[in-house]
């Protein structure tokens, strides 16, 4: 049993992080009352990969069969890469079959206003719907905590910033000319870099990502589908190859194949580029706010209590820890409360260290900007790999928390830090 035996827990957002909190809190306490609102209906094409590292394999495992299941469609690139639809169409499959006794999981459906005295939601369908506790999971964009944001301004305190980065992610099928592995990185002069990522059961998804500056969303000089097309194949050649960035290669970011080829003929998914084309260019934010609860009924988790730049791979991973710590503190493990606010507010205490731990050493890819800084850089780096925490090798190593690994890091992460306060930008909705 837990604080919430017996209540009606409304979960916004059916992603990874929401559909682990269903999982696992439907394991510890099967009398609670769980919907999850899904506002997307149909599955994209040009999803994104995830990888599942150790850290995220530890959490998914916390039920059985779970990280079995999320991960039966994974490719590899040292470690499992899932396409993180088939992740959470996989993940909804098993907590429907599991704990479909307690858990609805109701699609095409999303929160449009929170009236968080009565303690009821307004979805987009006209529905009301009452809570005994809200958990918002829709995403960076969360209509949830720009309300709690609104409402007290004082108490969430947010810090929401974007890089001056835009991205997009595209699917290729089977190519004859690029090994079924591969991890290529990808030059170009429409955008700032790229990486080819392989795909389970086949095929590729190409990240892109170029500087906002020229108020598109997609590369420079990309206004139709052949211009994609022909973006994409120079792009997949290797003629223009630059140099390795040292201090990204002693980081351990520089990894790829080292297969060099002029000729390379691509094969492409026409539903795939025209989606690519038509589809708003992803953002690249920070985000930290002070606290992720409000009094006894609210709880934040996932990219929207905390997001950060992809560099390290640990955004769903992170979402994964939290939502685990949510879960704990509620009286689902040895964290127990006299009270759901009290729950509530050890959830945020323990939660916020570690996510703005991580946040903050995603800013590190700021170290291998402009020369001066790198210099500055190296020899940090280069301390930390001589005795043994290199910064990779230690997010790898589950029992070393975050905010251990943000001090060992502290002199480097305060020069990256100086940078992007210098460039950042105030997001705006």
């Amino acid at each position: 049993k837990s604080l919430v035996s017996g209540k009606k827990v409304v979960v916004v957002g059916g992603g990874p992080v929401g559909l682990y909190f269903a999982a696992l809190m439907s394991q510890k306490d099967p009398t609670v009352r769980i919907e999850i609102l899904e506002k997307q209906s149909k599955k994209p094409v040009n999803a994104f990969g995830l990888g599942v590292g150790g850290r995220m394999k530890n959490r998914l495992s916390d039920i059985p069969g779970l990280y079995e299941k999320a991960t039966t469609n994974i490719a590899s690139i040292g470690i499992p890469l899932v396409d993180r639809s088939d992740l959470t169409q996989q993940m909804s499959s098993f907590v429907l079959d599991k704990f479909g006794g307690n858990c609805r999981l109701k699609y095409g459906e999303e929160c449009v206003s929170v009236d968080f005295e009565g303690k009821r939601i307004i979805t987009s369908s006209g529905r009301t719907i009452k809570y005994d506790l809200l958990l918002g999971a829709d995403g960076v964009n969360s209509q949830i905590r720009q309300q709690l944001v609104q409402k007290e301004p004082e108490s969430f305190q947010e810090q929401h910033y974007l890089e001056d980065i835009q991205w997009k992610a595209l699917q290729l099928p089977k190519q004859p000319d690029i090994e079924a592995g591969s991890f290529k990185p990808l030059q170009h002069p429409s955008f700032s870099r790229g990486r080819v990522l392989p795909r389970a059961p086949e095929g590729h998804i190409l990240l892109l990502f170029w500087k906002e500056e020229h108020g598109t969303d997609n590369p420079r000089g990309v206004e139709t589908i052949e211009d994609l097309k022909q973006m994409i194949t120079e792009a997949m050649q290797d003629k223009n190859k630059r140099g390795v960035n040292p201090l990204r290669k002693l980081l351990g970011f520089d990894q790829g194949d080292s297969s060099r080829k002029n000729n390379r003929q691509i094969v492409f998914d026409e539903a795939a580029l025209e989606e690519f084309i038509s589809k708003r260019a992803g953002r690249t934010h920070h985000l930290k706010i002070n606290q992720y609860h409000y009094g006894d009924s609210v709880a934040l988790i996932g990219d929207s209590a905390h997001a950060m730049n992809s560099l390290l791979g640990q955004g769903c991973a992170t979402g994964l820890e939290s939502t685990h710590t949510l879960v704990k503190c509620l009286g689902g493990g040895d964290q127990t409360a006299a009270s759901i606010e009290e729950a509530l507010s050890n959830y945020s205490q323990l939660a916020t260290r570690e996510a703005h731990a991580i946040t903050d050493l995603n800013l590190i890819h700021y170290a291998t900007k402009g020369r001066l800084t790198m210099l500055k850089a190296l020899p940090l780096t280069l301390w930390n790999k001589l005795r043994g925490r290199s910064l990779l090798k230690r997010l790898s190593d589950i029992s070393v928390p975050y905010s251990e690994i943000a001090a060992e890091n502290k002199r480097l992460l305060n020069q990256c830090r100086r940078k992007f306060e210098k460039e950042r930008r105030p997001f705006t909705n």
